[in-house]
């Protein structure tokens, strides 16, 4: 067998294929970009899953792990009149949720990477004038959606239209 050969004749494979075989240096014209393409393919979903839970931990957090006083608190500091301060607070807190729930079960969220990119700006905006210690806190918070909304913005970026 070795003096005859390893190779069979290529016209039954280029009839089938409806053009001649090309040779395995040209199997992957862009390696880089495939190598790339393969790289997001599992990466993407890490990504949305870190965010979908980074919504749900937030909304179990805000129904009452985190002392539902020193949530009203802050939103008293923040300038939410008492009687707003429920609604607002498990407001919010359900809004994440869907958003947790919407990115782990649609489809087509395009629409939700921008709601969350809206969201996350409107917090840090009020959070920076209301509550500007945030801005200097040692565990930064406020500076963390800086990578939050790059992420963000990235899936919206790559999310198929």
């Amino acid at each position: 067998m070795l003096e005859r050969g390893n190779a069979g004749d290529a016209a039954m494979t280029a009839q089938l294929i409806g053009h001649p075989p090309r040779p395995v240096s040209q199997f992957i014209a862009d390696a880089a970009g495939a190598r790339a393409q393969a790289k997001l393919g599992w990466l993407l979903p890490v990504l949305r899953y870190s965010i979908v839970a980074v919504w749900l931990i937030t909304a179990v957090v805000s129904y009452g792990l985190y002392p539902v006083e020193a949530s009203y608190a802050l939103l008293a500091r923040s300038g939410i009149p008492d009687a707003l301060q429920p609604p607002m607070l498990y407001g919010a807190a359900t809004f994440d949720l869907l958003l947790g729930l919407g990115i782990l079960f649609f489809a087509r969220r395009r629409w939700l990477w921008l709601m969350q990119l809206g969201l996350i700006g409107f917090y840090t905006v009020v959070i920076a004038v209301r509550l500007p210690e945030f801005l200097l806190h040692p565990y930064g918070p406020l500076i963390k959606n800086l990578p939050m909304l790059a992420a963000i913005w990235l899936l919206y970026e790559l999310e198929k239209r």
